[in-house]
């Protein structure tokens, strides 16, 4: 085997790599990882345990961003993470900055996560994603193959972005959007599901899309709506709007009562 492992690489030794892989100075690989061939982790890599990272992914690699100076940032990845083949996720822009991948996230294969991205728990990206720099995506979210998010956007927890989709502002949590751009078109009642959501909270997810998209109210007024239900649901809505950059995504057929939920 033709192994590139740099000495000042710190790794488990139970972790196994395979032929034709280079793993740089200062990087830091759990225990019971399993790394496939020709796989390339660069320096400023930290990843947990129980990872399998399969064959020609590449973790750490510099930013595609013209503000990147070769300055010191870092790529962390937790733990029980599978990501497929020739998948590649890029270190962060901006002095001592991460990008960051959770724990039990399925990233499949030609998915590219570009620099800054914040990316939750028990996520599944889908082939050929390509996630822009600073994307958050929340837990258990579900990103379609082909799709392409915007730099700056959100993608909320449990929420589903559909295949072949442009997203180019915030999808709340809980709802399914698709298409080319993308717009709401209802719950993702199957995630949810399978998440194990009541069938109250379910209930309680649509009255709140009613609310945003159906209502005919301002953002404004939505959310002193919002503020007086008790709800957990409620509160994540809320939340994630006020931290809104790019302005809430509007639902499929669009008309003057759904520019309400542009933020700008």
């Amino acid at each position: 085997m033709d192994l590139q492992v740099s000495s000042k690489a710190e790794i488990d030794a139970s972790v196994v790599i395979g032929p034709y892989s280079v793993i740089e100075d200062n990087v830091v690989i759990g225990r019971r990882t399993r790394i496939g061939s020709h796989v390339i982790i660069r320096s400023g890599s930290v990843i947990g345990k129980n990872n399998t990272i399969s064959a020609g992914v590449q973790i750490g690699v510099d930013p595609q961003d013209y503000h990147f100076k070769d300055e010191r940032s870092y790529c962390v990845i937790g733990d029980n993470n599978l990501i497929r083949e020739y998948a590649t996720i890029s270190r962060a822009t901006g002095e001592g900055s991460k990008t960051v991948i959770g724990n039990n996230n399925f990233i499949m294969t030609y998915v590219h996560i570009a620099h800054n991205n914040v990316i939750g728990n028990g996520v599944v990206v889908s082939s050929i994603a390509q996630l822009g720099g600073h994307v958050e995506v929340g837990d258990h979210a579900y990103i379609g193959g082909h799709t392409g998010i915007h730099q700056f956007c959100r993608v909320g927890k449990y929420a589903m972005l559909g295949a072949k989709s442009y997203l180019n502002k915030d999808l709340p949590p809980f709802l399914l959007a698709s298409g080319n751009i993308a717009r709401v078109c209802g719950l993702n009642t199957t995630g949810l599901l399978r998440n194990l959501f009541s069938w109250e909270e379910i209930e309680e997810i649509k009255d709140i899309l009613r609310l945003l998209y159906r209502s005919g109210k301002t953002l404004t007024q939505c959310k002193e709506i919002l503020e007086k239900r008790n709800s957990c649901q409620a509160h994540e809505f809320l939340e994630f709007i006020e931290y809104s950059k790019r302005g809430i995504l509007l639902k499929e057929n669009t008309d003057a009562g759904t520019e309400i939920l542009s933020l700008s």
